[in-house]
């Protein structure tokens, strides 16, 4: 099992770590924006809020990456790093969910993001209610 813990909490951590320090890096090409870029005129140089706020949830899911790693080095803050790395990627599936729902089916580019996040999200709350059934039990 503690393998498996591993396993999962280094793939979240590296999907959070790449993804989330290419929009600290450089906000403008995450894939999300690129409808936006296409209208004349809009641009992050422009619209500098909308770059704060990419910088901004960037650095908050960066830091879940970071936590990733810690319930690996760290093993009795496993369970600390689920919570965290599940609240994430089950709130972001929660609301892409939503999203389906309320706005239609995105641009194909961001299907297949959302089903590694609908994958983590699943393998995350998994592990998290495995390792705090095992935490209960010590």
């Amino acid at each position: 099992m503690k393998i498996i813990n591993n396993i999962v909490l280094a793939l979240s951590g590296l999907a959070l770590i790449h993804a989330c320090t290419m929009r600290l890096i450089n906000p403008s090409a995450a894939v999300f924006l690129q409808s936006y870029f296409e209208t004349a005129g809009n641009t992050l140089d422009r619209h500098i809020e909308l770059a704060s706020e990419i910088r901004g949830l960037g650095a908050s899911m960066l830091l879940a990456g970071v936590v990733a790693f810690l319930g690996i080095v760290k093993p009795r803050f496993r369970l600390t790093s689920f919570v965290v790395v599940s609240v994430i990627f089950v709130g972001v599936v929660l609301g892409r969910s939503i999203s389906l729902v309320a706005d239609g089916v995105p641009d194909a580019s961001l299907l297949r993001p959302a089903v590694i996040e609908g994958i983590l999200a699943a393998l995350n709350v998994v592990c998290l209610v495995r390792t705090f059934v095992e935490e209960r039990k010590t």
